[in-house]
């Protein structure tokens, strides 16, 4: 498969240099944008506010759209949210930022639901907003953040928004190990990839994310035309090999985009980013390879409920794919032999009450 191999990097904050910044990767990436209609995706996992970091920010988002309208394209802009969120998607964008800095562009991707075959090994159909196949471009406005699941949420990740209401935890119990799921995504990524992908790396996340991790400031904005070699560039930028991540590694099997940083054509500075942190769920160098390929089934933390936090909401027990987590009086009930390690149940809790920990110690039983 041909792809580009370009990647821009700049400096900017939630300011006027954003707007800048927007400006000089539609120059980069030029192409005709003229009654076209383009969807913009950005990341809106829930009701998170900005500062959070667990979704893209709205002022890039707003600056998007209105370079897009200077261009004169006609502009959609959409999300399937977390699971908790299907629905709702008009209050989470609301509580997000989104909806008020692009009113008058914004969708229910929820609302035009299309059930297609999917080229995948463990599911025969998906179900995927009819936008997202119809547009005449996807601009892809992915978050950088850490994911306890998927290593990290970034722009192949924000592909997995395609997906519409249950069919995502469909995908989870049908792809129960890290391994398989990223499989899984690759196989929704290939369905639609985005043609223009602009991460906000502004404010990013790390620790256990993606909605319960640690903001912190990178001031960054990265930009390409391939998702993978983007994602790629942000892994190594972290510190990381982008081959320690599960679907960037698949990807490069699959010749979906290049990993390898030396054989990019970078715009920018790609300085390292000193004492990220990634999951607790990540072990990095060949070890964590050896370890997601193999024995992951066995070395995967376990969710545990902190009861001090826990509101007995049922979030966590309504989204597990599995029926692994149940709600009681007591509050959430977890069923080890259900688990298969998705970490839906930590990546929806709103009150940051699902611990992960633990991997070696629980193999001891010693935690």
């Amino acid at each position: 498969m041909d792809y580009n191999k370009k990647i821009f990097v700049t400096h900017a904050g939630y300011d006027p240099s954003l707007e800048r910044a927007i400006e000089e990767i539609f120059r980069m990436f030029d192409r005709d944008w003229q009654g076209k209609t383009v969807l913009v995706k950005p990341n809106i996992l829930g009701p998170h506010p900005p500062e959070k970091a667990v979704t893209t920010h709205p002022f890039l988002v707003k600056c998007v759209v209105r370079a897009l309208k200077k261009r004169g394209a006609r502009i959609i802009v959409g999300d399937n949210p977390g699971m908790g969120g299907y629905g709702k998607i008009e209050s989470v964008a609301r509580k997000c930022g989104i909806l008020d800095s692009v009113s008058d562009c914004f969708i229910n991707l929820g609302h035009h639901p299309l059930r297609i075959p999917a080229k995948s090994k463990y599911f025969k159909e998906v179900t995927i907003s009819r936008e997202v196949l119809e547009a005449d471009v996807i601009i892809n406005l992915p978050k950088l953040k850490t994911h306890s699941l998927t290593i990290l949420t970034g722009a192949v990740k924000n592909t997995f928004g395609y997906v519409v209401g249950a069919d995502k935890m469909h995908i989870h119990a049908a792809c129960p190990t890290p391994r398989q799921f990223a499989e899984g995504l690759l196989d929704v990524y290939q369905i639609r990839p985005p043609e223009l992908n602009i991460m906000d790396a502004i404010l990013a996340m790390q620790g256990n994310g993606p909605s319960n991790g640690k903001p912190v400031f990178l001031g960054l904005v990265m930009a390409s035309d391939n998702a993978v070699s983007l994602d790629a560039a942000a892994v190594h930028m972290l510190g990381q090999k982008p081959w320690s991540v599960p679907h960037l590694e698949m990807a490069a099997e699959r010749g979906l985009g290049e990993t390898d940083v030396r054989k990019m054509n970078i715009t920018g500075q790609l300085n390292s980013v000193k004492d990220f942190q990634f999951p607790g769920t990540f072990v990095p160098g060949l070890a964590g390879l050896v370890l997601n390929r193999y024995l992951s089934r066995w070395m995967n933390c376990l969710p545990e409920v902190v009861r001090k936090r826990c509101t007995s909401c049922g979030i966590c027990s309504g989204h597990c794919p599995t029926q692994a987590m149940t709600r009681t009086s007591d509050g959430p009930l977890l069923d080890r032999d259900k688990c298969i390690n998705c970490y839906c149940c930590q990546e929806m809790c709103p009150e940051n009450a699902i611990r992960l920990s633990g991997r070696l110690l629980r193999m001891l039983g010693r935690h």
